[in-house]
């Protein structure tokens, strides 16, 4: 992979990129490896190369919430590197990850010097924080239902004119803040009403329009579901 290709170092100058290069490092996680922790300062930026993690928040009850999973050219540790503070989220591998580690120190200095880059940062960070806060609004708005109706129609793929969703239901209950029993009997009750069906491990949307309708499923007021914090960055 050239890195000068990647979205955030392709607006660096040359003479940026050949001073930033020298104090990057290619890292290797394997799956479900800790890669930055809550409460510890990141020190740096990390760009995903290749695979997946899995940015977690913990509720009141110890349980963890999976706010996102990010994926090649995207990044994650922006919060510490613009304030120096330590991080509020943990960031854990999903499957073997390659990421690219580039030190807080050497990376201002670019940003400093490159308005292009700064602003690509800043866009990119609040994209996130906006999305983050539209998933708690939900979890405080919807019921389970809704919410893992929600998670099924964002994160499938259209293979064979299907709609598949390679998640498990423990991961879709940390997706929704809710517990694994009471995900699984959402998922049998789409199952039964024709909604949705299971191939192994996998799920199938048979009907788009159903799910969708089960999502605007709302609760009312209320407050995020078992007390997850809206802290993210």
């Amino acid at each position: 992979m050239l890195l000068k290709n990647l979205p955030l170092l392709s607006v660096l100058s040359d003479d940026q990129f050949a001073a930033l290069l020298p104090s990057t490092q290619r890292r290797t996680y394997l799956a479900r490896s800790l890669i930055l922790r809550s409460g510890e300062n990141a020190e740096g930026l990390y760009l995903i190369l290749s695979g997946h993690v899995r940015v977690l928040i913990d509720s009141v009850d110890s349980r963890e919430f999976i706010v996102e999973v990010l994926g090649p050219n995207q990044f994650f540790g922006e919060m510490g590197l613009l304030d120096g503070g330590p991080c509020c989220v943990t960031v854990e591998s999903q499957e073997r990850c390659e990421i690219l580690y580039m030190p807080r120190k050497r990376l201002l200095e670019c940003l400093q010097q490159n308005a292009g880059a700064a602003m690509l940062l800043l866009r990119s960070t609040l994209a996130r924080l906006t999305d983050a806060h539209r998933k708690i609004e939900g979890l405080a708005m919807m019921t389970v239902y809704g919410r893992v109706a929600r998670v099924l129609l964002e994160n499938g793929h259209e293979t064979n004119c299907e709609w598949r969703v390679e998640l498990g239901t423990e991961q879709i209950a940390a997706m929704v803040g809710a517990s694994r029993e009471m995900v699984s009997r959402v998922l049998k009750e789409m199952s039964e009403t024709g909604t949705i069906r299971r191939d192994k491990r996998k799920l199938v949307v048979l009907d788009r329009t159903a799910v969708a309708a089960g999502e605007r499923r709302t609760t009312g007021a209320g407050k995020p579901a078992n007390g997850i914090r809206a802290c993210y960055g």
